[in-house]
């Protein structure tokens, strides 16, 4: 049913209804959970009314059939039957619904915009007429008009929080639409204040839970799409992707799978997928949105096509993304110019056709993007992005000189801002997340342009932008909590002096305020500094020049950072002799393509078992693969830098990181031969940065301790067991226990006979006896356990060792759990850590930091090395392998080199199954 859309109503008029009001008996209850009944009942009793019904009865009937609109998201509908009724005595909650709604997303003449936004202020002021809507509504409304009318993210939080407030007033203790309140607040409170967002979801999701009356109540979309908001904020992609899909089921169920309300979610779902790398499926479910535009208009079917149009380039479909691009333009075509979803079509197309080698049409159509992008503030986060891919388009046309004139601005701000040693955790992932590319394409650029400086700065901060975003809680050794509270401090020094300073600029505050403000920032910034000299290092570790690198380097080391692109890989390589750069041109996403394939072939061998066209040398490993792979880092010149360093060491990020470098394979492979593994030729170490290889301590008193093999469930009868499932945080103790865990650290505490050794191991591997343990007088550190990454089980925002679960003394800082902000607050001198723990190395998600996690939470408490799997190990793998290295290391031999001897030690041992495979040799990484 669609009503006819009349002339908008006198101010004054609705005021006077509202105050002579007498609304219709019927209360409301549960209008969204409840929609499906209430919406057919409400159009049925609409549709029978006699013509010649009183007004008290016309009223009723179409103030329900209002909110049963409202209910199933109807809003234009609700809008029209209110402009055609406005004149009646319609009950409240009805009214303040249709007028919101009105005032976001119809009604575009400021003086009716000014009407409605007094009548709903008005309904806030007014006495409670309890149980019902309408001042929520109202309160609820004003917050989304302020944020997508007026851009004023401060105000709508207010009038978030107020609708909240109201709600719990208001509606009836046990009416499931508070739900929604407590959604909304949540989901823009994000926007400013990540935590005190996630305390607010976890109060909706409580609340979810007391009132909702089923598990498929469309209630739980809401809780789920703020769990999947939170998720995205801690980098949890993959269980994102999975509550979208969960909301979609929900929305399917309620509305129906053609339903207008589901493209939003297809197409956040679609994104969220392309972001792991499952660009296929992202693809189909954009597609399968098509069908859910019934109330978009061009624009909305523009952006939509524009979308399709690049997750199809990101699926390798260039052509196909051409031809969506230019149908999502012609969509566009009333648009004004300076529109963004314009510029973004623009933008993004000529991308497709930079990387094609159109470079005409390319450097016009984002010379056409780039003037309503120049529009926004410098800052602007959009602007920054798009201005960078500009100049990569530019560079691509072979116009360097351009290209880094565009780059310089968003470069200073990026850096800046990824340096700022007290910026907030959500504010230093925002820059990160866009600056990895930012700093990678910088790097390309001032290589074009002779400027190899610029590029290996570049480089640098591309690298810590990765391993920003994944990063434990921020911490310091031994003091965790007073240096948690004294960045605190600062940084909310920081925000009063800002605020001081608009304030004075506005003429609302004075000069006198500003001063006291700077005062107690500068305070709070000495008094950090005072009690933690070094935190900036420890926090930020600035980029090296060239020669300030190059005299780390050993003579027989080279330093291996590979970049890469939609159509190439560029590689540098760092020796103590200087830079040297190569670039592969590559297919559309062969890199990731083959990266996949490598991954996918060494997890299908994690048992060591025979298959494939290598036969017994490799079990089954893409050995095609690890070789083309090769030659696109490694190019002619990146093979003449390396040649004759004994040592090759790789950034601890990338996508490249989800691979060990060892595996990759130098030579074309032959059928039924061992492959020639780039271990073969170099020992192989990773590193968070160059400049962390300065450190240097007084040696640890003492020279092992080990930490593992937990009290759980009964092992697996198979000794070869691997470690590391899916499992629920509830269940931890239902884990499979690790006998071979309990060998490998005998075996390495035989290691070191007739030294003071620690071993704690089954009742006694909690994290309360890890806390107490002196673990900071012990040299090396082995945990042999299980290992959680992750989002791998829900609510997971970091990497986990599974320690043995304390019965009875169950808390957050003893749930069997040891997290990664956890080992971040520990204090420890070790010059080596063993992770024999599965997944310990992983990331999630395409382009995700893969080096971090638990890696970076062991160097931010002090270690030196570290000694970790990228995949499930199997038992006797891991004894054999950590018990040979650290024993070579002990006797002299380099740690890089130790690992490499153990791996060709286990290659060539006939008697050792599946030892040739590199799903058993080669899980292991060495991180310094």
């Amino acid at each position: 049913m669609r009503c006819i859309f009349s002339s908008s109503i006198k101010s004054g008029l609705i005021a006077a209804l509202l105050l002579a009001a007498n609304p219709a008996a019927a209360q409301y209850f549960d209008i969204y959970g409840d929609a499906n009944r209430i919406l057919p009942a409400a159009q049925m009793a609409y549709d029978q009314m006699p013509a010649d019904a009183d007004a008290g009865v016309r009223a009723k009937r179409v103030s329900d059939l209002i909110m049963g609109l409202i209910g199933k998201a109807k809003y234009r509908e609700a809008y029209e039957l209110y402009l055609a009724n406005a004149t009646l005595d319609l009950h409240p909650d009805a009214r303040a619904g249709a007028v919101g709604h009105g005032l976001v997303a119809f009604v575009t003449d400021p003086a009716v915009q000014q009407e409605y936004r007094a009548e709903l202020d008005q309904i806030v002021e007014s006495e409670s007429c309890t149980p019902c809507y309408a001042r929520t509504f109202a309160a609820h409304h004003l917050a989304r008009y302020f944020y997508q009318r007026e851009d004023d993210l401060g105000k709508s939080i207010e009038w978030h929080k107020r609708a909240l407030e109201l709600s719990r007033v208001d509606l009836s203790p046990r009416d499931p639409a508070r739900v929604n309140f407590a959604y909304q607040y949540a989901a823009y409170l994000r926007n400013r204040d990540l935590e005190a967002a996630a305390i607010a979801v976890r109060e909706t999701e409580a609340l979810a839970f007391e009132l909702l009356p089923r598990g498929d109540h469309l209630g739980w979309l809401y809780v789920f799409l703020n769990n999947a908001l939170v998720a995205l904020d801690k980098g949890r992609i993959a269980e994102a992707a999975d509550l979208f899909s969960r909301i979609a089921d929900i929305g399917v169920k309620e509305w129906g799978e053609d339903d207008p309300q589901l493209l939003s979610i297809y197409q956040n779902t679609a994104i969220l997928l392309s972001r792991l790398g499952r660009t296929g499926e992202a693809v189909d479910v954009a597609l399968r949105a098509e069908a859910n535009e019934a109330y978009s208009d061009d624009k909305e079917r523009g952006y939509h096509r524009a979308l399709i149009a690049q997750l199809l380039f990101e699926d390798a479909r260039p052509q196909e993304a051409t031809t969506y691009f230019r149908f999502a333009l012609e969509k566009l075509t009333d648009v004004p110019d300076d529109d963004l979803s314009v510029a973004r079509a623009r933008a993004d197309l000529a991308n497709v056709l930079s990387v094609a080698g159109d470079h005409g049409e390319a450097v016009f159509l984002i010379e056409e993007a780039m003037e309503a992008y120049r529009k926004l503030e410098p800052n602007n986060p959009q602007r920054r992005t798009r201005q960078s891919r500009a100049a990569l388009i530019h560079a691509r046309a072979g116009n360097a000189p351009r290209a880094a004139e565009e780059m310089a601005p968003v470069l200073q701000f990026n850096e800046d801002a990824l340096l700022d040693v007290y910026a907030r955790d959500q504010d230093r992932r925002a820059i990160a997340e866009d600056g990895t590319s930012i700093f990678r394409d910088s790097m390309l650029i001032a290589l074009l342009n002779d400027d190899p400086e610029r590029a290996w700065r570049s480089a640098q901060l591309a690298v810590i932008s990765d391993l920003a975003m994944s990063a434990a809680a921020l911490s310091y050794p031994g003091d965790g909590d007073g240096f948690s509270r004294a960045i605190e401090d600062v940084q909310s020094a920081r925000g009063a002096e800002e605020e001081a300073r608009s304030r004075f600029a506005a003429g609302e505050g004075s000069a006198q305020q500003l001063a006291e403000a700077r005062a107690r920032r500068s305070a709070a910034q000495a008094a950090l500094e005072a009690k933690y000299p070094d935190f900036a290092e420890f926090l930020r570790p600035k980029p090296l020049s060239i020669a300030g690198a190059s005299a780390l380097m050993a003579p027989d080391e080279a330093y291996i950072l590979p970049m890469v692109f939609s159509d190439r890989v560029v590689t540098i390589a760092l020796t103590a002799e200087g830079l040297a750069w190569g670039q592969t041109i590559t297919p559309l996403y062969s890199t990731r393509s083959l990266i996949a394939r490598l991954r996918g072939s060494l997890d299908a061998g994690l048992g060591g078992e025979i298959a494939g066209e290598l036969g017994e040398a490799a079990g089954g490993f893409d050995a095609d693969a690890a070789h083309q792979l090769y030659l696109q880092i490694f190019a002619p010149e990146i093979v003449a830098a390396a040649k004759g360093k004994a040592r090759l060491i790789f950034p601890a990020g990338g996508p490249l990181a989800a691979l060990p470098p060892s595996v990759l394979v130098t030579r074309p492979p032959v059928t039924g031969a061992v492959p020639a593994y780039l271990v073969r030729d170099h020992a192989v170490a990773i590193t968070a940065g160059l400049g962390q290889r300065m450190r240097s301590r007084a040696p640890a008193e003492r020279q092992f301790a080990g930490i593992g093999a937990p009290t759980l469930a009964a092992a697996p009868a198979n000794h070869a067991a691997l470690r590391g499932v899916i499992v629920d945080v509830a269940s931890i103790a239902a884990l499979p226990s690790l006998p071979g865990a309990r060998a490998e650290l005998s075996a390495l505490e035989r290691a070191f006979s007739g030294t003071d050794t620690l071993i704690l191991v089954g009742d006694d591997a909690t994290e309360t006896a890890v806390r107490a343990a002196p673990l900071d007088q012990y040299q090396v550190l082995a945990f042999a356990t299980h290992g959680l990454v992750s989002g791998q089980i829900a609510g997971l925002s970091e990497p986990a060792l599974v320690m043995t679960p304390e019965a009875g003394n169950s808390t957050a800082e003893n749930d069997g759990l040891l997290t990664a902000s956890e080992i971040a607050r520990l204090s420890l001198a070790a010059e080596w850590i063993i992770l024999s723990a599965c997944n310990t190395a992983a990331g999630e998600g395409r382009g995700s930091p893969t080096y971090s996690g638990l890696a970076r939470a062991f160097q931010l408490a002090g270690a030196r090395s570290l000694l970790l799997s990228h995949w499930p190990v199997r038992d006797d793998a891991a004894t054999r392998l950590s018990v040979a290295t650290v024993s070579a290391a002990r006797n002299g031999v380099l740690r890089s080199e130790a690992l490499r001897q153990a791996q060709l030690a286990m290659i060539d041992d006939p008697d050792f199954a599946g030892g040739a495979s590199p799903s058993i040799w080669a899980p292991f990484v060495l991180i310094e």
